[in-house]
C-alpha cells in the first residue's frame, strides 16, 4: 500500500507539472537547461525492519544513524527538477521483536541501505529566493546487515521515496536546502550465510537532511 501511495503521488506531481508547462507555455531547449549538484549530510528516523524468514516475522527498531546523499540533476524547466541520487543510510538495531515476541537481548546489528534513485521535483514559486519542491524518485537498493559476529547479510531490490525540499538561493549559484522524506523497499530477497533459507526484508521510515546546492 506505500508502494502503491508513493506511485499515485508522483504520477499526481508529474500531472500537475505537464498542465503548469502546458498553461504556461514553456519549452525545454539547451538554453533553458541548467545543470545543478547537491550533497545532504542526513540522518533517518522511525527506521523499521521487517523479515520474514520461513514465515517466521520480526521486527525491529532502528536507532537513528548518519549518513548522506549526492545528486547530479537538470532544471528542465522552472518549475521541473529532474536528477540522478545517491544515498547510504545506517542504524543500529534497538529493539527486536519475533512472532509478536520481545527478544530480550539484542545483538550489536548494524544496518546500512545503499540506494540510487531517479527522482523528479515540481518546484513552487520557482523565480523566489525561498522555494519549496517536493516530488520523489524510484530507484535500486543494496540493504547489509552485519550481525555481533561481523556475518555480513546483503540483499539487493526495489526502492521508492517521496521527499519535500525547502531551497534558499544566498545569491549567485549557491543554495542552502533541507529535506525531509519517506523512504522504503519492497522485499528485498536476503541470503543467510548459516541457512539454505531466503529471508525476505523489507525497510521504511522517515528521513532528514541538511545540505547544499549548486549551478553550474
Amino acid at each position: 500500500m506505500r508502494f502503491m501511495g508513493a506511485i499515485f503521488t508522483l504520477a499526481a506531481l508529474l500531472m500537475a507539472s505537464l498542465a503548469q508547462s502546458q498553461t504556461l507555455t514553456y519549452s525545454i531547449s539547451p538554453q533553458t537547461i541548467k545543470g545543478y549538484g547537491k550533497v545532504s549530510l542526513n540522518t533517518t528516523f522511525e527506521l523499521n525492519l521487517k523479515e520474514n524468514e520461513a514465515g517466521l516475522i520480526s521486527t525491529a527498531d532502528v536507532n537513528p544513524g548518519l549518513g548522506f546523499s549526492a545528486a547530479a540533476g537538470l532544471e528542465l524547466l522552472p518549475e521541473v527538477d529532474a536528477e540522478l541520487e545517491m544515498s547510504s543510510y545506517t542504524g543500529d538495531v534497538d529493539y527486536r521483536a519475533i512472532a509478536g515476541v520481545p527478544v530480550l537481548s539484542v545483538p550489536a546489528d548494524e544496518i546500512r541501505l545503499l540506494s540510487v534513485f531517479g527522482n523528479l521535483f515540481y518546484k513552487f514559486q520557482p523565480s523566489t529566493n525561498a522555494q519549496f519542491k517536493l516530488g520523489g524518485g524510484l530507484g535500486y537498493g543494496q540493504y547489509t546487515l552485519q550481525d555481533s559476529n561481523g556475518i555480513k547479510n546483503r540483499g539487493t531490490g526495489l526502492v521508492y521515496q517521496v521527499k519535500g525540499v525547502g531551497e534558499y538561493d544566498f545569491g549567485g549559484n549557491f543554495k542552502f536546502l533541507t529535506e525531509v522524506g519517506y523512504i522504503g523497499s519492497t522485499d528485498l530477497d536476503v541470503d543467510i550465510v548459516t541457512s539454505s533459507t531466503v529471508r525476505d526484508t523489507a525497510l521504511n521510515g522517515f528521513t532528514f537532511g541538511l545540505g547544499a546546492k549548486v549551478k553550474f
